[in-house]
């Protein structure tokens, strides 16, 4: 499937950033792809908001079934889920892709205004098999070390949630708002409200703290 042009990407869904950049052509094909796949099986049309991704969470769960019996699809599923969830994600968030190769596996959505990074594809692998144990990459957050401990507290004071839940994109993009948030204060605190991050300062990640 060809990429789409820039009108089947709302910029009006990044809130206050009306000039957001698109999407790589890559990260955008594999969106519009799954969009077509989901369009077609519910006769939804997910327009990249986050209110979309419970209907994502539905599209997998059918999806499941036709993974057991034919596992080759799982790559094609979570690169197009992958893809999807991580420009929700950046369209809501001064983010941006990080590619060091041309495979899906490898990309991640990097936060300019907090050191935050992880694996799109890894959430939807997670998702998929609503596990952490795949053949798909990780999706354990990539963070500062010295944010570590103020993260790890504010995720352990969160309601339990049931592993079916707990894998849902719903609830990861729930949890990278409130991990987002704990490191914005993290950096408020230390008096760099104003830091940004670039691609450079994603070239040597930091040691992730558990999944996203």
């Amino acid at each position: 499937m060809a990429p789409a042009d820039d009108s089947d990407h709302p910029s009006e869904l990044a809130g206050p950033d009306l000039d957001l950049d698109p999407p790589p052509p890559e990260v955008r094909e594999l969106a519009e792809a799954l969009r077509q796949y989901v369009l077609s099986a519910l006769e939804v049309e997910l327009d990249y908001g986050p209110e979309t991704l419970p209907v994502l969470d539905h599209y997998l769960r059918q999806a499941r079934d036709n993974v057991r019996e034919r596992p080759e699809l799982a790559d094609l599923l979570t690169q197009g889920v992958g893809a999807y969830f991580g420009e929700v994600v950046r369209i809501h968030y001064a983010a941006f892709w990080r590619m060091p190769t041309r495979d899906p596996k490898d990309w991640q959505l990097c936060f300019e205004d907090v050191f935050l990074a992880f694996s799109p594809v890894g959430v939807a692998w997670d998702a998929l098999h609503e596990s952490a144990e795949h053949e798909g990459p990780s999706s354990e957050l990539v963070l500062d070390r010295e944010d570590r401990e103020a993260v790890e507290r504010r995720l352990a004071d969160l309601p339990p949630v049931s592993e079916e839940e707990y894998f849902l994109l719903s609830t990861r993009a729930e949890i990278l708002e409130i991990v987002e948030d704990q490191l914005r204060l993290e950096l408020s605190r230390a008096k760099l409200d104003s830091v940004e991050y670039g691609p450079a300062d994603y070239e040597v990640v930091g040691r992730p703290i558990g999944q996203a």
